[in-house]
């Protein structure tokens, strides 16, 4: 078919992606998908064997006509001198990838690199500056990687780029960053320090993968400190203290019954905090944590996980909805008038921190509530492997390789059986008795 602007205009999409020979252009189709995106595509054939060369998307971010017949033009001619054209199209990728870091080479640049390409999966357009990759997936929550480098706000600590930012990428050293990391650990952070460390060595090993520095500063760098796998577990009396007292803790009302959620459905901090309210059907009882919110390290692609409501949990998320509910996001930032955004993950872990005095209670974290849930309904009962299953946890074992069922009716029983032991603990007069008050912290609004 003759292809023109006009008609690459008007192309209509179809529920199936679909291709279109371009006339007297050998090899040249256009490929129309169902999204209504139209893309330049070239197949070819060298050694026996069928390859094919995506030029890209046609449009004013993309490739117009005349660039893709140019391309077009490019790869005939590489073939037929005998070259292959997606491999001297990625040696050109290459190319720009190193006059780029040749331009830009100091480690502030460097990071700035890999959190956009890397950790949100864009690419830069001369003209729009960061665009993302459409196929490309971009890393859980990027912004908080990214200030923790030193990219955003991060307070007054100490970042990467705060420390090394204008220093030359290549002429950064190993003992350099020994030595920062272990100042992180010296600060009294050294939860932070794992965090900077596992960071720094997915940045250098891509910046060396990428050809932008000879090797990795990180390679043979030790983790800065242990981590102690946290154990604590609030009591039966703990429970109603820190239930009781939220009412007046200092903080708002989202954040305190967002708290009260963390401990009736067990579920991770982040997985509400980023929660949007179309994730939940409340008439069907039921919130569905879709795939991108969950924890993966050991599952490349984890099915989206649903949560069964208990009662108590639905009463919450009404209490909630009527403060939330006109907006995207179950808990919107504060500071953000528009509502497009939702709380950060530290908001939780800071609300619980500053009122540590007011609670009375041995130090415990948002986590803890979680772990906390789990313990319980393993005391009343409930098996383990149906917790594990709230818990969204990956077992591990041959055996859930075959078993597909999805436990949705043990959930439910599992969290109700919790809802309703809860609901007794905290009408219980039993467990209403003084407890010592720790130390007072510094105390401020979240």
């Amino acid at each position: 078919m003759r292809i023109t602007d006009t008609w690459l205009k008007a192309v209509k999409p179809l529920k199936e992606r679909y291709d279109v020979t371009v006339t007297n252009r050998k090899g040249l189709m256009v490929r129309v998908h169902p999204s209504g995106a139209v893309s330049f595509r070239f197949r070819y054939k060298r050694a026996g064997e069928t390859f094919v060369l995506v030029f890209g998307e046609y449009g004013s971010q993309g490739l117009s006509l005349k660039q893709a017949f140019q391309r077009h033009d490019q790869a005939r001619s590489e073939l037929e001198n005998g070259l292959d054209p997606i491999e001297e199209q990625a040696k050109r990728e290459r190319e720009v990838e190193r006059k780029r870091a040749e331009r830009s080479g100091t480690v502030a640049d460097l990071v700035t690199q890999f959190v956009h390409r890397k950790l949100k999966a864009e690419r830069w357009d001369e003209k729009a500056g960061w665009v993302r990759e459409p196929k490309a997936k971009p890393r859980k929550r990027p912004d908080e990687a990214a200030a923790l480098l030193g990219l955003g706000p991060n307070g007054k600590k100490a970042t990467l780029v705060s420390e090394y930012g204008t220093l030359s990428a290549h002429d950064l050293t190993r003992r350099q960053l020994i030595a920062f990391l272990d100042s992180v650990v010296d600060r009294g952070a050294p939860v932070s320090a794992n965090r900077m460390y596992s960071l720094f060595k997915q940045l250098f090993d891509w910046a060396a993968a990428k050809d932008l520095i000879p090797a990795s500063p990180m390679a043979g760098i030790e983790r800065p400190s242990e981590e102690t796998p946290r154990e604590r577990v609030l009591n039966a009396t703990e429970i109603k203290a820190f239930w009781d007292k939220l009412d007046t803790a200092n903080m708002v009302s989202p954040t305190r019954l967002a708290l009260k959620l963390l401990l009736v459905t067990a579920q991770r901090r982040g997985e509400l905090t980023f929660a949007k309210w179309s994730h939940f059907d409340l008439p069907g009882k039921l919130w569905t944590i879709p795939s991108e919110l969950i924890k993966s390290s050991k599952r490349a692609k984890p099915d989206p996980h649903t949560v069964p409501l208990s009662p108590l949990a639905i009463d919450l998320l009404e209490q909630l909805h009527a403060i939330t509910g006109e907006g995207v996001y179950v808990l919107p930032a504060h500071a953000d008038k528009t509502k497009a955004k939702s709380y950060s993950e530290r908001v939780l872990s800071r609300a619980v921190r500053e009122n540590e005095a007011h609670f009375g209670l041995e130090h415990f974290t948002p986590h803890d509530l979680r772990r906390t849930a789990a313990s319980f309904m393993t005391k009343i009962g409930v098996p383990r492997l149906h917790v594990e299953k709230v818990l969204n946890h990956a077992t591990g074992d041959i055996a859930a390789i075959y078993d597909r069922h999805d436990y949705s009716p043990e959930k439910r029983a599992a969290l109700d059986k919790w809802s309703a032991h809860l609901t007794d603990l905290l009408a219980s007069k039993d467990n209403v008795i003084s407890i010592p008050r720790p130390k007072a912290r510094r105390s401020a609004h979240t």
